[in-house]
């Protein structure tokens, strides 16, 4: 009996310990600023259904369409809240903010910048750690429009992943888009682009999860005009293809000799 009991404790140990480590369906998706997810919406609202989906945005945001009439510490605090409406329209999780300076370059000199990109790395793998995510979205090397936040947010979370070995741990995949989408764009200058080659991941969503993603810009009052938020919903519903493109990271392990 004692030999039994011994055997029915180790099997519950043994299965709470498996539980406990096997990867929860979570999602991270890391960000340079609060409105970032704009550009993964429809996948956002799409997978909301069958994930927890994570925020992670680095920088408080506190440069983008600036005010006259607030403070900087307000701007800050509105954009929080307009994050906080997009998510709890898609149905994503609280937004975590790491409140790093808008605008992550090294205009305040080399050692502060050093100092604050190990810091920034250090906040973004102990996220990774926590949260146990299914699989990572961020923006590629080309950063959507090119903004250097959007660059700096995707080098910052491909070195974390190559320096842990985590590519297979953690499947990593880069927003892309492809000419078309800039051409839908041509409003605001156009996106940077990946050949379609290239981009090895299509996720098609539904006309209603557009729909609720649309929704979404009406949160964001402080950077886009009623203008702006009306042409961005126009050419999404005018594009019927429904579909939005990413790049996984994906290594070879074989170590050649020569180039």
């Amino acid at each position: 009996m004692k030999r039994l009991f011994s055997i029915l404790f180790f099997m519950i140990f043994l299965f709470s310990f498996k539980a406990s480590h096997i990867k929860k369906e979570n999602i991270l998706v890391v960000l340079a600023h609060p409105d970032d997810e704009t550009a993964f919406s429809p996948v956002l609202k799409k997978y909301s259904k069958t994930h927890k989906i994570h925020l992670l945005i680095a920088t408080d945001g506190r440069y983008g369409q600036p005010i006259k009439a607030i403070s900087v510490d307000s701007l800050i605090e509105l954009r929080k809240n307009e994050t906080r409406c997009a998510c709890n329209i898609l149905g994503l999780e609280t937004p975590v903010f790491l409140g790093f300076t808008d605008g992550f370059d090294s205009s305040l000199g080399i050692p502060e910048y050093f100092k604050r990109s190990k810091l920034l790395k250090e906040k973004i793998t102990e996220k990774i750690k926590d949260i146990n995510p299914e699989f990572i979205l961020t923006f590629g090397p080309d950063g959507d429009t090119g903004h250097s936040d959007h660059r700096m947010i995707s080098d910052m979370t491909t070195e974390i992943i190559l320096s842990n070995k985590w590519a297979s741990t953690y499947p990593l995949y880069y927003l892309g888009w492809t000419k078309a989408d800039s051409e839908k764009f041509k409003m605001i200058g156009g996106l940077n682009t990946v050949h379609p080659d290239y981009l090895n991941v299509s996720i098609k969503y539904s006309q209603d999860e557009e729909n609720e993603a649309l929704k979404t810009l009406d949160c964001y009052k402080s950077q886009f005009s009623e203008d702006e938020i009306s042409e961005w919903k126009t050419a999404e519903i005018k594009d019927t293809t429904n579909t939005l493109y990413f790049r996984q990271l994906i290594l070879s392990k074989k170590r050649k000799e020569k180039f």
